[in-house]
């Protein structure tokens, strides 16, 4: 196995862990929400109230951090794109204790726009401060805006995720993996979109 294959491995198993801490905490504390727990969890540090989307946009919930819950609702409102997708894409990107130690941080840059191989672009940007702002940010550079300082416009693979929305979540992902976001192509984006689904 080589070392890109075992750290591949490693975060596999670190999210299906996350996926079951979370349902078995879930189970045992039916009655507490995900963002109470996340907020007990971090001890002093405040998480961000879940944001109420717009009544057609559900939130996603589960094993996302109340700031990933907040994006991926803004984010669903702003582009039309299935929430469980963008909840499904958002740990594909940044999960478990990844993704609390990111959202102590106040970074919520949740898809790593401006994150590359050669360097990083736009990260100190106060737009990441804030879900919601991260969230519109995020949905105007998926457009083809440029609201990513120093960081330039989406590709047009990349644009054309939005060409899906409205669509079966499997065309999403689909679009998604081939849009040339991740050099891995997303494998296990049906697998993280179902367990955010049941």
């Amino acid at each position: 196995m080589s070392y890109a294959e075992a750290v591949a491995r490693v975060t596999q198993i670190e999210r299906e862990r996350a996926v079951i801490r979370t349902r078995f905490e879930h189970t045992a504390t039916a009655s507490v929400s995900f963002a109470d727990e996340l907020n007990q969890a971090q001890g002093s540090v405040s998480a961000q109230p879940v944001a109420q989307a717009a009544s057609s946009a559900p939130t996603v919930q589960g094993t996302l951090t109340s700031g990933q819950q907040q994006f991926a609702s803004t984010l669903a409102a702003d582009t039309g794109l299935d929430p469980q997708v963008i909840g499904a894409w958002l740990l594909s990107e940044e999960s478990g204790e990844a993704a609390v130690s990111r959202q102590a941080a106040n970074n919520n840059d949740w898809l790593n726009i401006g994150y590359t191989d050669g360097g990083t672009y736009g990260s100190t940007d106060s737009i990441w401060t804030s879900p919601i702002t991260a969230a519109e940010a995020t949905a105007g550079w998926l457009n083809g805006r440029e609201t990513v300082t120093g960081y330039g416009t989406a590709s047009s693979g990349i644009q054309a995720i939005l060409d899906t929305a409205g669509q079966p979540a499997p065309a999403q992902i689909a679009a998604i993996q081939q849009s040339g976001w991740a050099s891995s192509g997303y494998p296990d984006l049906p697998t993280l979109y179902q367990q955010l689904s049941v």
